[in-house]
């Protein structure tokens, strides 16, 4: 599964705003910019998108919780795609494009069982997490 759009609708410091990941060649996308520009707020984005919104949210800032609404479209390896969108809802939180619910098991075929755990250690790396990897490597002492 590769990412194509994550559509920052209203989420965190966002309001309609587009991150397009489309590229001629398949490959690693790196997100950059200086403090306070939106990177982790993406990237708990993307997280949400995929996983749903956790029970608690700091993401809520400018936009309600009731408000707070996220979407993308995935490329699976066969180039299906899957467009669809996220509200933080207990129930019927993933929705298509209409705003209707949608089947969960049509985005599960395209996450092939990677549960957020996972996805988060081998995916969605943040500055914290990669400090706390660098202060393990060196306690081992190599």
């Amino acid at each position: 599964m590769r990412l194509k759009r994550l559509d920052l609708i209203a989420f965190g410091p966002f309001s309609d705003e587009k991150i397009d990941f489309v590229s001629a060649t398949p490959g690693l996308h790196i997100i950059f910019g200086a403090n306070e520009a939106g990177k982790s707020s993406s990237l708990r984005a993307l997280k949400a998108l995929l996983y749903g919104f956790p029970e608690r949210t700091a993401d809520n800032f400018i936009h309600a919780n009731d408000r707070l609404l996220v979407g993308g479209c995935l490329v699976a390896e066969d180039g299906r795609e899957l467009s669809f969108q996220r509200r933080k809802k207990r129930k019927a939180d993933l929705l298509d494009l209409d705003g209707n619910p949608m089947d969960p098991g049509r985005l599960a075929a395209f996450l092939h069982g990677v549960e957020p755990e996972l996805f988060a250690s081998l995916y969605g790396i943040d500055h914290r997490t990669l400090e706390q990897g660098g202060e393990e490597i060196l306690a081992r002492k190599g």
